[in-house]
């Protein structure tokens, strides 16, 4: 259901239009779920380390209790953003967790309130964290990417990825899964809201070699129709003219 919902929306907007012209289209769950699942799941010792930031300690009782409650609670679609950032980084190992939590928040961040309180929560760096640490699992790399693609329609989230190194390493995943035509697709479409940003984050994006990224996706697929939308996007939001002679507007 999770999937479709997603399918159901790429084929809504499209890699054409902005995510910001989306946010206002959808909705976001509020903290009551996150609070439900405190009182109804958790002891309150439990709830205190479950929001904390920092890891817990692998091999604890207290560690092996929350992991399996943690697991449990992101089957639930209806599971706050809250909720899922502070999993992620509770477990940051787990790659389940890390997996269904970008996917949950896939869905989640095409809300534009939700983008800019994920600021504060650290989601930029979160989500950057899962994919270093699972850099071999394709469908947690690929609903990363949309996940940074939707947060970076903020400003501010495009900076906190521009102090973590993220795009470097968004065009270096990129490059690794060449051949995935759905993390090609994906990584344009997220070269592309960062690029949306203006002139500094389109230098940004070229100076990493984001321009180049897009176009040897085009040449790696040249017949898959959606890598083709979202990298001819992403190059004209870069000033690239893909039909031009000079590569220049």
């Amino acid at each position: 259901q999770q999937q479709q919902q997603q399918q159901q929306q790429q084929q809504q907007y499209g890699d054409e239009g902005s995510v910001a012209s989306h946010h206002s289209q959808a909705s976001y769950h509020s903290q009551a779920s996150y609070h439900s699942y405190n009182q109804q799941y958790l002891s309150p010792q439990q709830s205190r380390s479950f929001s904390s930031s920092a890891p817990l300690q692998s091999g604890s009782s207290e560690y092996n209790t929350t992991l399996e409650l943690t697991l449990r609670s992101l089957q639930d679609e209806s599971l706050s953003f809250e909720h899922v950032i502070r999993a992620m980084q509770n477990f940051p190992a787990h790659a389940l967790i890390q997996e269904r939590g970008c996917a949950l928040l896939w869905n989640q961040t095409f809300n534009a309130d939700v983008c800019h309180m994920l600021v504060s929560m650290g989601g930029v760096v979160t989500i950057l964290q899962a994919m270093r640490k699972h850099p071999t699992i394709a469908k947690l790399q690929h609903t990363a990417l949309e996940v940074l693609r939707n947060l970076c329609v903020n400003e501010l989230n495009r900076q906190s990825l521009l102090q973590a190194g993220g795009l470097p390493f968004v065009v270096e995943t990129m490059q690794k899964l060449a051949d995935d035509a759905e993390i090609q697709r994906s990584g344009c479409n997220m070269l592309a809201s960062v690029a949306q940003g203006g002139m500094e984050y389109k230098i940004a994006v070229a100076e990493c070699g984001g321009i180049l990224a897009v176009m040897k996706a085009v040449e790696t697929h040249p017949e898959n129709d959606n890598v083709l939308r979202a990298a001819y996007q992403a190059l004209r939001l870069l000033g690239y003219n893909p039909g031009g002679n000079g590569g220049g507007n």
